[in-house]
């Protein structure tokens, strides 16, 4: 039995996988992370999620040289950098300004729950209860002191995905000469 799908949500869906991809990929790079030998590597995924993402969630405050959430050094415009390309290169693959802006607003939300989720499910990977809880209440407070950094994550990402779309899509339509429109109004 074949399942029937939307040929737009498809689109969408390919976005979002190019989205997650490059973003996962992109702070799996900037972040080295070493598995822990003390603890189940089935809590080691959060642990290395928390870390992949966490440098991703502050693109703007990076940039200007400010501290990481939770403490950690700033990447730079790196950070920035991966997100820019990830929103290009979705504009680029889908080349619709709709499919474009949704798989990308998307792909920034799914960041966002997934750095959250983990926050929470990589307790047991921590020494004791108060180490976890003074790292939660070190991450959540870091990351909601930086409202410019959670706005900037819906908003830069995708309008630029739309926009690379609309370019996309201008560039593949064919260019209308003055004679072809006349032509046109002659027959």
């Amino acid at each position: 039995m074949r399942l029937k799908t939307d040929p737009r949500m498809r689109n969408v869906a390919i976005g979002l996988m190019i989205g997650l991809g490059i973003l996962t990929l992109g702070g799996a790079l900037i972040t080295p992370y070493t598995l822990s030998p003390q603890t189940p590597s089935q809590y080691n995924i959060f642990r290395a999620i928390l870390a992949t993402y966490t440098p991703l969630l502050t693109p703007i405050s990076s940039a200007a040289g400010v501290r990481m959430v939770g403490g950690g050094g700033p990447q730079g415009i790196i950070p920035i950098l991966i997100w820019l390309a990830t929103a290009i290169a979705t504009g680029i693959a889908l080349r619709d300004p709709e499919k474009s802006g949704k798989a990308m607003f998307a792909s920034a939300s799914i960041i966002l729950l997934l750095w959250i989720a983990s926050v929470f499910l990589s307790a047991p990977t921590w020494p004791d209860l108060n180490s976890w809880l003074v790292e939660v209440d070190l991450l959540t407070s870091d990351l909601l002191s930086r409202p410019i950094d959670i706005l900037s994550l819906f908003t830069i990402p995708t309008g630029l995905a739309i926009l690379t779309a609309q370019i996309a899509q201008l560039k593949r339509r064919p260019v209308r000469t003055e004679t072809s429109i006349d032509e046109d109004y002659y027959i």
